[in-house]
């Protein structure tokens, strides 16, 4: 039996969508969706980095060369060139991370089935970044604060840093993917729901620490 992969359908409907994923020997349409995502990814990574390009003129080497406009430009494209590339890389590493966590724990479930779990669930990530674009062309800036989450509360009781990058991690999309990776290893393994809890917890809890320590690494705010 086969089944067409429809990514829409595991999110908005996990518990429907994974009871019958194991009855499907083919999915239908996977590689067509995933290398979409692919393509999403870089172009929203593209556009970011364009729209964050006021802030990247303020690095001091770039100070330092004192561009004229037209190269200022030409700079800017190339950035978002090179924004695109590494949106169609963090994908893989993404999924590619996620799904080698999952199946430590879950071996039962078959590689395969946690990389397509993985793949449904970036897609939420990708929604999040749509939400920032507006407010990166907006203000410039390289990193803003997700509207659909706690990160406000960060940047107005806490000082840039680790908590204020995990505060803006813990948003609607990171619990809908955690919603969604506890159903579909639920639906898809046979060990105990408090299992199955308590692993999606942990990757939830895994993931954010270690985005939210790269984030501030990143941006030299540590602490």
């Amino acid at each position: 039996m086969s089944g067409r992969a429809q990514f829409i359908p595991a999110l908005t409907k996990p518990n429907t969508y994974f009871a019958f994923y194991n009855e499907w020997k083919d999915k239908e349409g996977f590689w067509i969706r995933f290398f979409a995502i692919l393509a999403v990814s870089g172009l929203l990574h593209a556009l970011s980095f364009f729209a964050a390009f006021p802030s990247f003129k303020t690095i001091s080497f770039v100070e330092a060369a004192k561009l004229s406009g037209a190269e200022q430009e030409l700079l800017r494209y190339l950035l978002a060139l090179a924004g695109g590339a590494w949106g169609v890389i963090v994908p893989l590493l993404v999924i590619q991370s996620g799904t080698v966590f999952l199946w430590f724990f879950f071996r039962d479930i078959g590689y395969k089935a946690l990389f397509y779990v993985m793949s449904v669930v970036y897609i939420l990530f990708l929604v999040g970044l749509l939400f920032e674009l507006p407010l990166q062309f907006v203000t410039g800036a390289e990193e803003v604060v997700q509207p659909l989450g706690f990160g406000m509360v960060g940047v107005l009781f806490l000082k840039h840093g680790f908590w204020k990058e995990l505060l803006n991690l813990i948003n609607v999309f990171t619990i809908w993917g955690s919603v969604v990776v506890y159903v579909a290893l639920r639906q898809l393994s046979f060990k105990e729901r408090k299992y199955c809890l308590v692993v999606a917890i942990a990757f939830s809890v895994f993931f954010i620490l270690m985005f939210s320590l790269y984030a501030a690494l990143a941006s030299g705010q540590l602490i």
